[in-house]
């Protein structure tokens, strides 16, 4: 894998929480289609646009199969796991508005908000799966609650119990953080929820599972499931996705309509397709070229193994806690003993250093590429007491193509920055 990713020769490259290096098949991929067939889809009945409409529909279809375990029709092409949200969050505020056989008009919401209505989220959240639904909450002026983990950055199940009740209509939480290193049991925290009500809508934030953590959104029984193809998928930036339980498909509206999202229209009335549903969500030209890439990426890490990923960065976590632990003047967010409950990702603070500082020292003296600051999470770098001491946390976050002896660097690193 390493020689499919160049920047590895010069660089240690631990951001992958934030991006992943995309590798060389994944870029001829979508070099291929540039140069050879570079037509758009769904628009012309000539034989490229027949060939780049496969090659879409055959990304869409490895990327609900292979990475999500789930229909491709209940999977929807984003640019991110920001837009997942925000499509989530638009079509939970407005009606499903189309044509039917009685007329042009909105179907009945998804839900029916009142001033008793309660969102819940966490304070761990990323802003993108936080914002949307805080700002949703005030639009239906439903009560919105944030949920609190345990103090190394659990959540637990037991936690959403006491919070959900039958006014509960959406709740939203991630499987893994990308600030405490934390991994949590989705299917056992989605069925707490189900079980305090039923009709509750979920919504899980995948953006630090997808890729580095097995998923299967059907075992997890949520009902929508967003990530971005950048991070864990090794896909190219601006790409992305969300599924969604099937029959909820049907009554959601998009965000966006236009070209490619409708079966007819008259100068008075639409009617949205209905062959394809999540293709309501492809408004006007795609970013075509990102989803085959995409799709692509998918294939290449199905081919090492999701479950290899998951054990070469776990093994890699465990080798920097156990070398931390010996360093002194050094804060650690997240579990230091349970590996069962953490993901590829370490984030710590050296005492007496801005985040930002340490990032940049093992950046200029090591080539140890490290994320520092707030990671969109300002909330939570409050509620540990840490956004006025460091401006947030260091972090070194894996995928498969990491090595030992690039942990070993940053171990004696942090040792000699601690030392001087």
């Amino acid at each position: 894998m390493r020689s499919d990713l160049p920047i590895t020769k010069e660089y240690i490259y631990f951001d992958n929480a934030a991006t992943t290096l995309v590798p060389k098949p994944v870029i001829d991929t979508m070099i291929e289609y540039l140069v050879e067939y570079g037509a758009n889809i769904e628009r012309g009945a000539y034989s490229l646009a027949a060939k780049a409409s496969e090659a879409c529909e055959k990304a869409r279809n490895n990327i609900a199969r292979l990475l999500l375990h789930c229909d491709p029709e209940e999977f929807i092409f984003t640019r991110n796991q920001t837009q997942a949200s925000n499509f989530v969050a638009y079509a939970l505020e407005h009606p499903f508005l189309n044509r039917w056989s009685t007329g042009f008009k909105m179907a009945p919401p998804l839900v029916h908000w009142t001033p008793k209505s309660k969102i819940v989220t966490t304070v761990l959240e990323h802003h993108s799966n936080l914002l949307p639904w805080m700002r949703l909450a005030k639009h239906v002026k439903a009560e919105f609650v944030t949920i609190e983990p345990t103090p190394d950055g659990r959540l637990l199940p037991e936690t959403f119990a006491k919070v959900v009740d039958e006014n509960t209509e959406f709740v939203a939480f991630q499987q893994a953080s990308n600030s405490m290193g934390t991994k949590h049991d989705v299917a056992a925290i989605v069925q707490a929820i189900k079980k305090a009500n039923p009709n509750c809508f979920v919504f899980v934030d995948g953006a630090q599972g997808a890729g580095h953590l097995p998923v299967d959104v059907k075992a997890m029984g949520c009902d929508f499931y967003g990530f971005s193809g950048h991070k864990g998928p090794l896909g190219p930036p601006g790409t992305g996705g969300l599924y969604v339980q099937k029959d909820l498909l049907t009554r959601m509206s998009p965000e966006e309509i236009g070209g490619g999202t409708i079966a007819a229209v008259t100068a008075e009335d639409y009617m949205l397709r209905v062959d394809h549903r999540a293709r309501r969500w492809d408004a006007g030209t795609p970013n075509i070229v990102g989803l085959i890439g995409l799709g692509r990426a998918v294939e290449y890490v199905h081919e090492i193994g999701i479950h290899r990923v998951e054990q070469r960065e776990l093994a890699l976590t465990k080798q920097l806690l156990d070398g931390l632990k010996d360093i002194p003047n050094m804060e650690i967010y997240g579990p230091t003993n349970d590996i069962d409950v953490k993901v590829g990702a370490v984030c710590f603070n050296l005492f007496d250093w801005q985040s930002h500082d340490v990032s940049l020292a093992l950046d200029a003296k090591w080539r140890i590429l490290t994320r520092a600051g707030h990671h969109c999470c300002q909330p939570l770098m409050h509620f540990l007491g840490i956004w006025n001491t460091y401006n947030g946390n260091v972090r070194a976050s894996f995928h498969y193509f990491n090595l030992p002896s690039e942990v070993e660097v940053l171990i004696d690193a942090l040792r000699q920055l601690t030392a001087g």
